[in-house]
């Protein structure tokens, strides 16, 4: 014990520099500027140029950008109140600041209507704005948001007709109102129990984006986000915490740095509630702090328009031994919403390897925390088959769980205490290479009989491989609620092999919720 620790705890926000408000000119005659000296181009500004006018952060300049590639280009100063955050009254207060000049790239073929920029994007619009249109009623503007979640984006205008509501006579005035654009993916969908629709099919879970011109192949099915509201962190009355574990597998620098991995990792947290996650498998801290900074400062759509509260994450884990700091070295570490008020009270590596005795497996990290009057500790293990095939579910017992004999010492001081064994433990929980587990009274909380698995297709796979054991004290604070993560774990913008939608790891989060005292 005693290995030093690297801790995720930033300080003072770094201040964004103020752009000035000057351009330069072109040695070539623009008529543009000499028409409109000063102003902006809304076709050709990039997102720094648009981030000088009155009102516009980098999140909006990014919409107004995102909706300029999608429809090829403003025709007019007036189609800047279509983009979502804008709406009239900004675009009034900016119109003297901006003009529409030549679109600096050739338009978006996807768009069915590019000669007018003024319809409504039915595959976007929010209930309120499907209302707005001319003939169209609270009930039918209900009917049309339930269709689109229910079945997915439309392809064409003219699909409105198998709406509910959406008669022979309504549907040749919606045509003159709306196009049909490049939808969302599924994780900016508005949620139907936000807009008072109830509870969405669970099937409703994946949608085709067959045709859609997004760099994917055609016929191919984008897996997309479940619908979800943030979780209230009440059960039964109660104030609950919940704790889950994780292999990211490999989870370094390089895969942390693509949007797709770090939108289904911060989705994932957010919308089950988790408050404190074991990681195993982190190559390289940096992975970690991205993460973290992803929850703090979106740069994904998905995570940047969840309507919850992100929180303030912090992560610990061991350091790199030395002389491999700039390596990649596999560890476990604690990653943690400390806005919650969970609060990390000490972490400390923990000796199991025997004296001339290696093998593929991390040094377990143990952590104390506290939240409320609730005080607990958990041991985040990540132990792997001897084999050197290593496929995420031995074929065999050859686990050296004997390496956890030297936990025994730690385990009896901390047995008193609520304690959670948890992590990517190699074996199913019923397996006899536990027994030093179950002399400390310690038990499995995800059955034997549940598959935490997931094949490179997303699919279930099989084994029971991750799991969390709990101490009896800690079974006092436990309502009984664990899952297995399976759905959202995959996005179009992870690769997988020479193709795109794979998942973020073969292996589920697991988590179980505890009564904070």
């Amino acid at each position: 014990m005693g290995q030093s620790l690297s801790c995720y705890n930033p300080g003072g926000k770094t201040s964004r520099r103020p752009l000035k408000n000057k351009r330069q000119l072109s040695a070539a005659c623009n008529f543009a500027d000499l028409l409109g000296p000063g102003r902006v181009d809304l076709n050709r500004a990039s997102e720094e140029e648009l981030m000088t006018l009155h009102g516009v952060g980098r999140t909006l300049a990014r919409d107004i950008v995102a909706y300029r590639t999608r429809i090829g280009g403003f025709r007019k100063v007036e189609d800047l109140a279509l983009v979502t955050g804008v709406g009239a009254t900004r675009m009034a207060q900016m119109k003297s600041e901006v003009f529409v000049g030549e679109p600096g790239s050739a338009p978006n073929l996807f768009s069915l209507d590019l000669l007018s920029s003024t319809r409504v994007d039915i595959n976007r619009a929010s209930l309120g704005q499907i209302q707005g249109l001319a003939g169209v009623t609270e009930e039918v503007a209900q009917g049309i948001l339930f269709h689109r979640t229910m079945h997915g984006p439309f392809r064409r205008a003219e699909d409105l007709g198998n709406v509910k509501g959406v008669d022979p006579a309504l549907l040749p005035r919606l045509l003159l109102q709306i196009t049909v654009g490049c939808p969302r993916l599924a994780s900016t969908y508005p949620d139907l129990r936000s807009e008072g629709l109830g509870q969405p099919n669970a099937a409703a879970s994946f949608h085709s984006l067959r045709e859609v011109d997004m760099g994917i192949p055609l016929g191919w099915v984008v897996p997309v986000r479940p619908l979800s509201q943030p979780f209230s962190g009440v059960h039964n009355g109660r104030p609950v915490l919940r704790v889950a574990s994780w292999n990211l597998r490999e989870f370094s620098t390089e895969k942390a740095q693509n949007p797709g991995v770090r939108e289904v990792i911060c989705r994932t947290l957010l919308e089950n509630g988790i408050q404190l996650l074991a990681v195993q498998e982190v190559l390289q801290e940096e992975a970690l702090e991205k993460v973290c900074l992803e929850l703090e400062n979106p740069s994904t759509v998905g995570v940047r328009e969840w309507p919850g509260d992100r929180g303030t994450w912090r992560y610990v884990l061991m350091d790199a031994p030395q002389g491999q700091e700039t390596q990649e070295v596999e560890r476990v570490a604690f990653l943690w919403d400390c806005s919650s008020g969970l609060e990390l009270l000490q972490a400390v590596a923990m000796e199991t390897q025997r004296e001339g005795v290696s093998g593929p497996h991390s040094q377990p990290l143990l952590g104390s925390f506290k939240m409320g009057t609730l005080e607990f500790s958990l041991i985040n293990l990540h132990l792997r088959p001897d084999s050197p095939a290593m496929t995420g579910q031995p074929t065999q017992a050859s686990l050296d769980l004997l390496k956890l004999e030297p936990l025994k010492p730690f385990l009896q001081d901390l047995f008193k205490k609520a304690l959670l064994t948890l992590g990517h433990l190699g074996l199913s929980p019923d397996a006899s290479e536990f027994a030093v587990l179950r002399e400390q009274q310690l038990e499995p909380l995800v059955p034997a009989d549940c598959s935490t698995e997931l094949t490179r297709c997303g699919e279930e796979g099989e084994g029971s491989l991750q799991n969390i054991w709990a101490s009896h004290t800690a079974r006092d604070s436990y309502t009984g609620r664990w899952g297995v993560i399976r759905l959202g774990l995959s996005s179009p913008w992870i690769p997988d092999g020479w193709s795109w939608g794979g998942i973020v790891s073969t292996h589920c989060p697991v988590w179980v919720e505890l009564y904070m005292k």
